[in-house]
């Protein structure tokens, strides 16, 4: 099977239409006016995982008001699913959060998406809570947290 070659850097303003892109290509929305203004607040949360100079995946990840890190988003482009890309990102997300101070990561997670669910379990994710009616589409959100694990091997 073949792996591609990933680098995971930051994000810089000029990945800005092929996360965009990347976005309605994983998710079907367009919550990319967001990313524009996580970036000025957070621009030491945000990451790309490219192959060959091309964006094919997102990580976007804040530190909350309480010390609660959250990640706002994560995807892969479908081709590239299923070589270690998204488990790179939320690794890397995670160390910078931890490194931040928080002793708390939560995301949501489409109730439907199976995958995405057993990789964040993967990685000591627990769901906690369901949202309903969440995405646009009317599919619920379950809310995953990760607790004191700080610099924990995963």
């Amino acid at each position: 099977m073949y792996t591609p070659q990933v680098t995971i850097r930051q994000f810089s303003i000029s990945d800005y239409s092929e996360v965009r892109a990347l976005e309605l290509n994983a998710f079907n929305e367009d919550n990319s006016t967001y990313y524009i203004e996580l970036y000025q607040f957070f621009p030491d949360s945000f990451y790309v995982a490219t192959v060959n100079n091309k964006v094919v995946g997102f990580v976007v990840g804040l530190v909350t008001v309480e010390k609660i890190g959250r990640i706002f988003s994560l995807a892969v482009l479908k081709d590239y699913r299923g070589n270690g890309i998204g488990r790179a990102l939320l690794k890397k997300i995670i160390d910078v959060l931890e490194r931040k101070g928080v002793m708390k990561i939560r995301l949501e997670v489409r109730e439907d998406n199976e995958v995405a669910k057993n990789l964040y379990k993967s990685m000591n994710f627990k769901e906690v809570d369901i949202i309903p009616y969440y995405y646009k589409d009317g599919c619920s959100a379950i809310v995953m947290e990760r607790e004191g694990l700080l610099w924990m091997n995963y």
